[in-house]
């Protein structure tokens, strides 16, 4: 599991990954270590007290949304990585995809926008003829 994941956050490396592990998003290593600190959620470790310890926290999937815009506040991107396979119909380790990137630069959910305060957008196109 944690290959996938490592594969997956190399894909992503500027970006905090939340990696869905049934009801939660788990986050290792460093995403783990800015994340606990950030949303001020605890941060614990896989294999705790071995040579392999991995920091990691999580949030349940069901209330992200807070998380992702506290996040995104702070200058952060997010990436959310979803299981694309039930995991009651397939063996060893479900395939995962990241689903949505979340930025500072691009907010479109409602639950993330600022209502008091504005909210622009610019798009630019250059004449390539």
């Amino acid at each position: 599991m944690m290959r996938q994941y490592l594969e997956i956050k190399s894909q992503h490396a500027d970006s905090i990954l939340f990696f869905r592990l049934g009801d939660f998003y788990e986050m290792f290593l460093e995403d783990a270590v800015t994340a606990s600190r950030v949303l001020d959620i605890t941060l614990t470790s896989r294999n705790k007290g071995s040579e392999d310890e991995i920091p990691l926290c999580g949030i349940p999937f069901h209330s992200s949304q807070p998380y992702i815009a506290k996040l995104v506040a702070a200058g952060f991107k997010v990436a959310v990585c979803e299981q694309v396979e039930d995991p009651k119909t397939v063996k060893g380790i479900v395939k995962r995809e990241v689903v949505r990137v979340v930025t500072p630069g691009l907010v479109i959910d409602s639950d993330t926008l600022q209502p008091k305060q504005n909210n622009y957008l610019l798009a630019v196109c250059g004449d390539s003829g």
